[in-house]
């Protein structure tokens, strides 16, 4: 049944198109590999290279879910290969608990150990995680060599493993290894491909792309960083498993620095995210050396060169994962209409009593006396700046409430203490009565705030569909079983996002250009885009933070009317905003900071010819 449900994951193509034929595609590669032993000049020794390849392919698999999806650089990852593989040497030598089922348990311990060590550092960024992780792989082979408690056997390592044995016969020949360890490579794949197409994969690509945009949307960005890492070691920990029994001998010098470099190379030679291209960065870093074994000793020369000349004349790796143009089709979701058109017109009748009659029972009824955010006090430092200083503020439900102030008044600052990315020195922040002084944004966006930023952060390199997409992931609950297995519930959830998402792009203007990489729009559909994304989190309040920057005047008036429109569907709206046109044309209530402090409150006619912002806009003298 698990298997059945694995297969429909690959085998479950939509409409004809750009995914559909690489599934295929991919299918066919499998296929294939199972049939070479088959070809009868195919001898044993061949056999054994493809068993490596195999190999190198799972830990490239393994490695690609850290560095591919997730964008962490980890040089250690060989850590936790040898930690599975010691783990299946020492059980079985110590404890004769039988192979199969240490297959497994090497994971769940690689896994664990993951964990232990990757949750006190998985905060760092960049370089500083890549030499921890290098760190790690060292004191791991260094560990095995000093023999503690007499378990790891030194620098001669474990012998005496054992077999598989899967109660019909144990496998032992270099053709029922080869077919061993190509089934699990083949389940892995189908099992990752529906993970890449699950909320899970798109979290991971979110944070690749913009960590503090993704924890603007709902993600809990160390959580789904610890999980790749946990997932990663686990895989790699069954390479090990399924290594040590055909080896049937272990030793550090298997699992030092060079693995964890060979297994990067994969992922760079392959393409990062794309799991055919770890197939083929696997069979290069295998085949390549047996080939030219007379030019053993310059490896490290050749896996350079073929380093560098991949990043400069392909950087995406031989087959690189694509997205541009993909369609509805990559992104796995079953039950779709063939026409992506039509999907949106069966989407748009079901939302029609929201976006038409605004007498409907299904609109949000607002009470203009209600506070929705309310600031008491708060202040803000950074060492001798104060950048907001004892600010009282609140915006009232169903109102477009502007902050406004010269440069440098502490605007921006006061939205980043609203939805968590600072922590206020002091005083408190309540939405909707709760205190939520100090959340992170993930969990500031599940209350029911979104934002946008001043200076535009989109994931870029992803679809346009996928960056709303990331807006419902906040309120959908699917994890990793339910996304690998895809169970009923686990589809059903895919395609409410899929439909909250195609709602609000089609909102803003934006559904012609679903399918394009988010970079690839002109300025002021980026900013189009990233207000979709922040209204497909569901919120109570939109917070936007210069939304009319970098707009002409005829974008600046669509703008206005299109904000207009979300108070009808009874949202509340708080912007910071330098175009006074916009400013007066659409605001309810306006707040005045300046120097962190704020210096006038009221009316848009109030605030237009009160001389104390009219000083801080234009100076005394003036």
């Amino acid at each position: 049944m698990i298997t059945q449900k694995l297969f429909q994951g690959i085998l479950n193509f939509q409409k004809p198109g750009k995914a559909d034929r690489t599934n295929r595609l991919q299918f066919i590669l499998f296929i294939v590999i199972l049939l070479i032993p088959l070809i009868p000049f195919v001898n044993d020794y061949w056999i054994d290279v493809g068993f490596l390849i195999g190999i190198y392919t799972l830990l490239g698999l393994s490695l690609n879910i850290v560095l591919g999806e997730v964008g962490l650089f980890d040089l250690g990852h060989a850590a936790f290969y040898g930690i599975g593989a010691y783990a299946t040497g020492i059980l079985f030598v110590k404890l004769h608990i039988p192979i199969i089922i240490l297959l497994p348990i090497s994971g769940i311990i690689a896994g664990g150990f993951a964990y232990l060590v990757m949750a006190p550092i998985i905060h760092l960024r960049g370089d500083y995680l890549c030499v921890a992780t290098i760190g790690i792989g060292e004191i791991v082979r260094i560990v095995a060599i000093n023999n503690p408690f007499g378990l790891t056997g030194g620098p001669n390592g474990v012998t005496g493993i054992g077999r598989p044995n899967l109660g019909i016969f144990t496998i032992h020949s270099p053709i029922q290894f080869y077919y061993y360890v190509w089934i699990i490579v083949i389940l892995s794949v189908i099992g990752l491909l529906n993970l890449q197409r699950s909320r899970v994969g798109r979290a991971w690509n979110f944070i690749r792309e913009d960590e503090i945009a993704a924890e603007a949307t709902g993600i809990d960005v160390r959580s789904y960083k610890l999980i790749a890492f946990v997932l990663g070691a686990a895989l790699a920990g069954i390479a090990g498993n399924i290594y040590a029994s055909e080896m049937m001998t272990i030793a550090p010098e298997n699992f030092n620095f060079m693995q964890s470099s060979i297994i990067f190379s994969i992922v760079l030679l392959g393409g990062m995210g794309s799991i055919p291209g770890n197939l083929i960065g696997a069979g290069v870093v295998v085949l390549f050396p047996e080939i030219f074994r007379q030019f053993a000793s310059y490896k490290l020369l050749f896996f350079g060169a073929a380093l560098v000349l991949m990043m400069i004349f392909r950087p995406g790796g031989t087959w690189p994962r694509k997205r541009e143009g993909v369609g509805f089709g990559g992104l796995g979701i079953s039950n779709l209409p063939a026409d992506e058109d039509e999907f949106l017109k069966e989407v748009l009748r079901r939302n029609a009593a929201l976006s038409i009659d605004p007498h409907s029972p299904h609109r949000q009824k607002t009470n203009r006396s209600k506070i929705v955010l309310e600031t008491q006090s708060v202040t803000m430092q950074f060492g001798g700046l104060v950048a907001v200083n004892h600010l009282d503020f609140k915006v009232r439900e169903g109102e477009i409430t502007a902050l406004i102030g010269p440069n440098g008044a502490g605007k921006t600052t006061l939205f980043n203490v609203i939805t968590g990315i600072y922590r206020p020195t002091s005083g408190k922040v309540s939405f909707m009565g709760e205190d939520i002084t100090g959340l992170k944004p993930h969990r500031v966006v599940s209350k029911g705030i979104a934002r946008t930023f001043q200076n535009i952060r989109l994931f870029p390199y992803l679809t346009c569909i996928e960056n709303v997409m990331s807006g419902p992931h906040c309120h959908a609950v699917s994890g990793i079983w339910p996304s690998i297995f895809r169970s009923s519930n686990q589809k059903k959830e895919e395609k409410e996002i899929l439909e909250i998402a195609s709602y609000r792009l089609n909102q803003a203007g934006l559904w012609e250009y679903r399918n394009d990489l988010a970079r690839n729009l002109p300025y002021g559909k980026q900013r189009l885009l990233e207000i979709a994304r922040a209204l497909a989190t569901n919120p109570k309040l939109l917070i936007l933070d210069e939304p009319s920057s970098g707009l002409n005047d005829n974008e600046s008036e669509e703008l206005m009317n299109f904000l207009k429109s979300l108070i009808g569907e009874g949202l509340t709206l708080l912007l910071i905003e330098h175009d006074m046109n916009v400013v007066m044309g659409i605001s309810d209530r306006i707040t005045v900071m300046d120097m962190g402090s704020k210096i006038a409150e009221g009316l848009p006619k109030e605030i237009y010819s009160n001389p104390l912002v009219i000083e801080a806009y234009l100076g005394k003298e003036e």
